[in-house]
């Protein structure tokens, strides 16, 4: 089995602090994403040590033959994720309150309690013992009936045929409607190829752009159909211009300030099954596509079109919920906007996203119609991040705009002021998620070969070509691990 690690964070290696203010406000956005992630089925309140289970009040341990879930014959369900979560938890409750026959028993990886205090954080022992484990009973025919593939080879598990074909049941079910999801997050428009997971929510990936300043330049924008030439061309215009910001985007994230590594690993991560097919083992690195993609970085760098050092025009976001939107932009200032990504040649336009929450049911499972039920049961009230449930994600708008105003965390000294929610901005995020077409994958050994072998290039120490025989050498051999 294959351990894919979620080393996002490698990826900001090597980033510069720009000075005081710059590191406040950058712990706000850190503390934001967390809240969120939080509130994003990454809810640290309960925990249990690995391979012990909570079980919700009146669960018990006996499991039985598959059968309907809503009667017949007691049933346990045994529901395997990594992190303690109180969204999984009162999803349990909910649910067992409302089928008497089901029980359902959660089994969590994180080795010690959690508390505010400390306790219970992420370790990479943790992690790997975890999927060191779950991977072991699954290949035995074993585990859980329903699973979080978070930190797990899920590419692996469908190649050993260890899930359920979900396709087939979603088409199979009746009850299951497809218009009351974003079909184009869940993947189940593309092109007949089976899902053998299912997410509970999403986030966006984007880019904020100072809009006042933008429309001082004169330069004209068009972020629904643009290219990486087309930005080259507007990023050329925008520096040209000589307005307030010297640089048209910074290389990293929020206001965290990266290397050439990062933003060839963002746009990597962005277009990532154009260069990887890990399902069949295959990479694209040596080829004419990830060469020019190199060049066209380089130019943009050697232009001063991306900074490594300083703010520009725009800046890289993720988007984890409708509150970190609203924030995200009120952050960068009073006259901000969401843009979407340039997309190379050969891709799709559209929004990037990641998928979160992503559930899958072991295709050993004695209780799969069961598990079935419980997986729809959680898409449907999952009101956590961005929902799946198109439903759930306007009540998330709903509730917002109700609120009417947003209270950002304090950092430290730094008091964060309550601002008012923008409905007209809010009511754009929907078009965003309808819009969602280029599936992200921001962890992985795969991307941080490429984050670490790309600077010779960019040093002018290799061609692009020998930089990407070599990454794609790398890259075969971990997909072929």
């Amino acid at each position: 089995m294959k351990y894919q690690s979620n080393n996002t964070r490698k990826g900001m290696i090597g980033m510069k602090n720009r000075g005081l203010i710059i590191l406040t406000v950058s712990l706000i956005v850190l503390v934001l994403a967390a809240c969120s992630n939080n509130r994003s089925m990454v809810d640290n309140e309960a925990s249990q040590e690995p391979g012990k289970t909570t079980v919700p009040s009146g669960t018990t341990t006996n499991t039985n033959p598959d059968g309907n879930a809503t009667g017949g014959d007691q049933k346990t369900i045994v529901f395997s994720v990594f992190w303690p979560s109180e969204q999984y938890e009162q999803a349990v409750k909910s649910y067992e309150a409302a089928h008497p026959n089901i029980k359902i028993k959660l089994q969590y990886g994180l080795s010690e309690p959690y508390s505010d205090e400390g306790g219970g954080e992420q370790t990479d022992a943790d992690i790997e013992k975890f999927t060191t484990t779950t991977n072991a009973a699954m290949l035995a025919g074993k585990g859980p009936d329903l699973v979080d593939l978070r930190y797990l080879a899920a590419d692996d598990y469908e190649r050993h045929h260890l899930l359920e074909d979900l396709s087939a049941r979603m088409d199979e079910d009746h009850t299951f409607r497809k218009t009351d999801y974003f079909t184009n997050v869940l993947g189940s428009e593309q092109g007949g190829k089976s899902l053998y997971s299912l997410p509970l929510s999403f986030s966006l990936s984007g880019m904020v752009g100072d809009r006042s300043a933008i429309a001082a330049t004169g330069v004209k924008i068009d972020d629904r159909s643009w290219t990486w030439d087309d930005f080259m061309t507007a990023g050329k215009e925008l520096v040209d211009a000589n307005g307030k910001y010297k640089a048209a985007i910074v290389s990293g994230e929020g206001l965290q300030v990266g290397g050439t590594d990062y933003f060839v690993r963002s746009i990597v991560a962005d277009n990532y099954s154009r260069f990887v097919d890990e399902a069949n083992r295959k990479a694209n690195f040596d080829s004419p596509d990830f060469t020019g993609l190199l060049k066209q970085i380089k130019s943009m760098f050697d232009d001063g079109i991306i900074s490594t050092s300083e703010r520009g025009y725009f800046t890289n976001v993720s988007i984890l919920s409708p509150e970190d939107y609203l924030t995200t932009l009120n952050l960068f200032g009073k006259d901000t906007e969401f843009y979407i990504k340039p997309h190379a040649d050969q891709e799709v336009a559209g929004t990037s996203y990641e998928t979160r929450s992503d559930i899958g049911i072991n295709a050993h499972s004695k209780v799969k119609d069961a598990a079935w039920d419980f997986l729809k049961y959680m898409m449907d009230h999952t009101t956590i991040g961005l929902p799946i449930n198109k439903e759930r994600f306007a009540d998330a708008v709903k509730a917002l705009k109700k609120r009417g105003t947003i209270t950002p965390p304090t950092i430290g000294s730094q008091h964060s002021e309550s601002f008012k929610v923008d409905e007209a901005q809010l009511n754009r995020l929907e078009g965003f998620a309808d819009a969602a077409s280029r599936k992200k994958n921001a962890s992985g050994k795969v991307l941080d070969i490429v984050s670490a072998n790309t600077a010779a290039y960019f040093a002018g120490q290799k061609s692009a070509e020998d930089v990407a025989k070599l990454i794609q050498n790398k890259a075969m051999t971990v997909l072929n691990e």
